[in-house]
């Protein structure tokens, strides 16, 4: 026994037609540009840690060099200079101590922070390296020479030197360092 359904059939002016083509419209505007504000924003964000990556890279030698220079106090030579303080200012000794403190305190603390800083470069860095050597590309190979002159090397190396050893135009070199930063960036800022 079939049973004949009738599906309600609806009969729609043009006028009805235009208006909900221009509704679907601006709904498919709307999700488009929604979807380019989203992509734009995704853009600018990886943009941001390639120049972040730029940034921490082109410290790496300044901190390195700053760290290197200063001597690191143990316990017993912070506890000395506390109680030096202490002792050539006794008229206003609370004062004095609380100051000294934060004086070897923010020292310490930014000396940390430099060191933490030099460890992941240094991290990232490395695990970057090895990634190209295990690629067998000669192309990531030289990236890693190249981003390594140009931030870790202990002489600085000019974009036109490097361009110059490795027999690669300067837009190559140029190229090269931002590829090779994208890639670092996710080494030492994440994903």
């Amino acid at each position: 026994m079939a049973t004949d359904k009738k599906i309600p059939m609806y009969v729609l002016t043009q006028e009805q037609i235009n208006q909900i083509a221009a509704v679907a419209g601006k709904e498919a505007v709307q999700t488009f540009r929604a979807e380019q504000v989203k992509a734009e924003k995704k853009r600018a964000r990886e943009e941001n840690k390639v120049k972040k990556t730029q940034k921490m890279l082109s410290s790496y030698r300044r901190i390195k060099a700053t760290l290197s220079d200063e001597a690191e106090f143990t316990k017993e030579e912070q506890i000395e200079l506390r109680w030096k303080f202490i002792q050539d200012l006794m008229g206003s000794a609370r004062e004095a101590v609380s100051k000294s403190e934060r004086v070897i305190q923010d020292g310490e603390k930014r000396r940390q922070e430099d060191l933490y800083c030099i460890y992941r470069i240094e991290k990232a860095t490395e695990m970057y390296r090895e990634e190209c050597e295990r690629s067998g590309s000669e192309e990531a190979k030289r990236r890693y020479r190249e981003l390594s002159m140009m931030y870790l090397e202990d002489r600085e190396y000019s974009v036109q030197e490097i361009s110059q050893v490795e027999k690669v135009s300067d837009k190559t070199v140029y190229k090269d360092l931002g590829i090779a930063c994208g890639i670092v960036a996710v080494y030492l800022l994440g994903i």
